[in-house]
């Protein structure tokens, strides 16, 4: 990841420190935001590492039984960045807490049922391009889309449940992994007098593959999409 990482550097450094020559045109923003989002998480897998994936009875041993949760995530972030006219340019982070990322599966083999329970904390940091209109003398329309970078910090637990016969076995695992997101998004800005607006967005936001495993003594691994629908909420300054 280090040119992605040493491309995004050098894009905020460019953008924090445009040309003097353009300082009657261009203005500085910082904006504080707060986020909603609609998690989704599908395309799981734990690629054939749970159950031999043959009949047993009236299951397949290790199948799934949902390829596909929804949940919710709340975030909070800041972004700065330049505006020049009706064009602005922003580096965005935003830190969400937390999904919820669990998987079961009936596992006729071992006489048991098998479960996969994960947290997911995000981090995301965008650079993202926008355009505003206006729509009447406080409020605006806008739109961009941006990419970037995302952090997902995911808390594992891989549990087979106890039988007549065996305890409950579990073990853990605490993985981090960092990969491309990408957004578009669109909203309207309302002017608050001076130099303060606030802005509302929704905006659609891929967030990398999860992948958790293998386990401590378990050669288990499952991993997933993750994208999210999000309302955002920020007051801006700009200087």
């Amino acid at each position: 990841m280090r040119l992605p990482l040493k491309l995004v550097a050098t894009g905020i450094i460019s953008m924090l420190t445009w040309p003097s020559v353009w300082a009657a045109d261009v203005e500085t923003f910082v904006a504080l935001k707060t986020s909603l989002g609609a998690v989704t998480l599908d395309q799981m897998s734990h690629h054939r590492t749970i159950g031999t994936g043959l009949p047993i009875g009236n299951d397949i041993d290790g199948a799934l039984d949902d390829t596909r949760i929804e949940d919710y995530t709340a975030g909070v972030g800041i972004s700065v960045g330049k505006r020049w006219n009706y064009w602005s340019l922003e580096a965005e982070l935003i830190w969400r807490y937390r999904t919820d990322w669990d998987l079961s599966a009936p596992t006729p083999s071992i006489q048991t049922i098998t479960n996969v329970f994960s947290n997911v904390e995000t981090t995301s940091f965008s650079i993202n391009v926008l355009r505003r209109g206006p729509i009447s003398q406080y409020w605006s329309w806008e739109i961009g889309a941006g990419i970037g970078l995302v952090r997902n910090a995911i808390k594992a637990e891989y549990i087979e449940r106890a039988t007549l016969t065996e305890p409950e076995f579990s073990t853990k695992d605490h993985a981090i992994a960092t990969d491309f997101n990408y957004n578009a998004l669109a909203g309207v800005v309302r002017s608050l007098g001076g130099a303060w607006s606030m802005n509302i967005r929704y905006r659609f936001i891929e967030l990398g593959e999860l992948s958790a495993g293998p386990f401590p003594n378990r050669t288990v691994r499952v991993s997933s999409d993750h994208s999210a629908h999000e309302m955002q909420l920020s007051f801006e300054r700009k200087f």
